[in-house]
């Protein structure tokens, strides 16, 4: 593996702002580059089972991927990787289709953080309608939210920044919160980052629908979740005595909160 190689390997791997689906995408796209060499994508698959296995998206996609490599048939893992950007958009596209007859009877819905299939719909909607308006959290501490917003913005969409702790004050005046997934138990509960349980509490409180779109590769066989701290410096790097910081990414939300899920 060359420095170059290495290099955008390590960038998909510690990747902390994008969605795990766009994660998938990213190193699809890395396997694709090395399609012709069996045993580094078999490394690299390694690799990112070890190091992004916590995320459901990445499970299902290396799943489907181990099963074009142990047929040993070379030309079918090329054209499942060739394919695979194309199939992830007609995913989105599908639950656009679903979600369509809900949004357009909306001016303007919220969200957190940053997923690429909110954003893809998004987008969609706003070729059948340029007069809606996006409010966006920005999602502490790795502000994920800003960089969903910079690039609805420079689609054309109007959109509104604010910071987690304000959308107690947006969430009574928007038509519907729309979240992504990072996991969806089989019980029907739902993992996404922080502030999402709080914005669907927020949503039965000023009842508005709480709507979460997602792959069904997100789907998991798992009933439990158990959250994880990651590093407190991210939080606030300064060291205080009796001061202690805690940095979880993401949390349940159970689905009595949830008005419906919409996948492909």
């Amino acid at each position: 593996m060359n420095k170059m190689s290495s290099h955008q390997l390590n960038h998909i791997l510690n990747n902390k702002t994008l969605g795990s689906a766009e994660i998938v995408r990213m190193l699809n796209s890395y396997l694709y580059s090395i399609r012709n060499n069996k045993p580094l994508i078999l490394k690299t698959t390694s690799i990112a089972e070890a190091k992004l296995g916590h995320f459901q998206a990445i499970n299902s996609y290396l799943k489907n991927l181990h099963s074009c490599l142990s047929a040993n048939n070379k030309s079918e893992l090329i054209k499942f990787l060739k394919k695979f950007p194309d199939k992830e958009d007609e995913k989105i596209e599908t639950i656009f289709n679903k979600i369509y007859p809900e949004l357009k009877k909306m001016r303007s819905v919220l969200t957190l953080s940053r997923s690429g299939t909110v954003l893809g719909i998004l987008k969609l909607w706003y070729k059948k309608n340029k007069n809606f308006k996006v409010v966006v959290c920005e999602s502490r501490p790795k502000l994920e939210g800003r960089l969903m917003a910079n690039e609805l913005a420079a689609e054309g969409i109007q959109i509104e920044l604010i910071t987690d702790a304000m959308m107690s004050l947006y969430v009574k005046n928007v038509d519907a919160v729309i979240i992504g997934a990072d996991t969806v138990l089989s019980n029907g509960n739902v993992v996404n980052k922080v502030g999402s349980k709080a914005l669907a509490l927020l949503c039965g409180e000023y009842k508005r629908p709480f709507y979460v779109v997602t792959a069904q590769s997100k789907y998991s066989r798992k009933k439990t979740y158990r959250s994880k701290s990651e590093n407190p410096d991210e939080v606030w790097d300064k060291k205080v005595k009796n001061l202690s910081i805690n940095n979880i990414y993401f949390e349940k939300i159970e689905k009595k909160f949830i008005t419906k899920i919409f996948t492909e």
